[in-house]
């Protein structure tokens, strides 16, 4: 029964994809005759997002004030689904890691839709991307970025990293925040391993295992106030302790360290 929900799943989040993928595409043709690409791209992602949660069973429930464009929003990470949930409430662009740009069709789905890539391999990249961002940030949309680096089994908010802070530091441009938690009614499935991807389960194996559940509890805790700095280094530290804040943990460090030791975060 669990193989046939995720199959089915999986089809019709195909089918939703390829449609508004190719309604996106349709909107970059049109803007050679003027068509605000940008504006109707943000609501067509936005109407993917709703859509890849609804089918994927992901029901959210929001607290504080969703940020409308111009905005840049910082999140911590868990999973690829945070793409999904943070897609269905916001008009905005990602900056990734490069490496997504390998995936099979949703790599090339997302290059093509203009989301940023950044190569953390390289040093010299982060000036590229934070002027990408400059460029992004306007009354059409806004960009979000996971300053962790990483994804978590959301036992607590891991350190942020300050390079893709520099240009709201820069121009003292007020970054709003939200933290994102998950829950699942299934003891044999709990949220920290099938909905957050930390572990070694390729892509594909722990899309397999998410398709599978039933439904899917997602918190969205936005903050109340933006916080705002002219130093990068401070910025990151303020909104590391704001995001914590608000942050409801998948699973205490307690339980998991009991199942599994100490939680090493990769490195890039």
């Amino acid at each position: 029964m669990q193989y046939l929900r995720a199959f089915i799943k999986l089809g019709i989040f195909l089918l939703v994809t390829i449609l508004l993928y190719s309604m996106i595409m349709f909107c970059l043709a049109g803007s050679i005759f003027g068509l605000n690409y940008e504006k109707y791209r943000g609501y067509l992602l936005k109407t993917w997002g709703r859509w890849s949660c609804y089918v994927l069973g992901i029901k959210i429930e929001v607290d504080g004030p969703v940020p409308d464009p111009p905005f840049m929003l910082v999140s911590n990470h868990l999973s690829y689904a945070d793409v999904f949930v943070l897609f269905s409430q916001l008009r905005g662009l990602f900056v990734a890691k490069s490496d997504v740009k390998a995936w099979p069709l949703i790599g090339f789905i997302v290059k093509t839709c203009g989301i940023l890539f950044i190569d953390r391999n390289r040093k010299r990249d982060v000036k590229r991307v934070n002027e990408l961002i400059s460029k992004n940030i306007n009354q059409n949309q806004g960009v979000i970025i996971f300053p962790e680096g990483t994804t978590s089994p959301g036992i607590s908010i891991l350190n942020f990293r300050t390079s893709l802070l520099e240009y709201p530091a820069s121009v003292n441009l007020p970054v709003s925040y939200v933290a994102i938690s998950y829950q699942t009614d299934s003891p044999v499935a709990p949220a920290y391993q099938s909905v957050c991807w930390w572990g070694d389960d390729s892509f594909f194996g722990h899309f397999l295992k998410l398709l599978k559940l039933k439904s899917i509890s997602c918190t969205l805790n936005y903050g109340e106030q933006k916080i705002v700095d002219d130093d990068r280094k401070e910025l990151a530290i303020e909104l590391n302790k704001a995001v914590q804040h608000v942050f409801e943990p998948v699973i205490s460090v307690d339980d998991f360290e009991e199942k599994h030791g100490t939680f090493k975060p990769l490195t890039f």
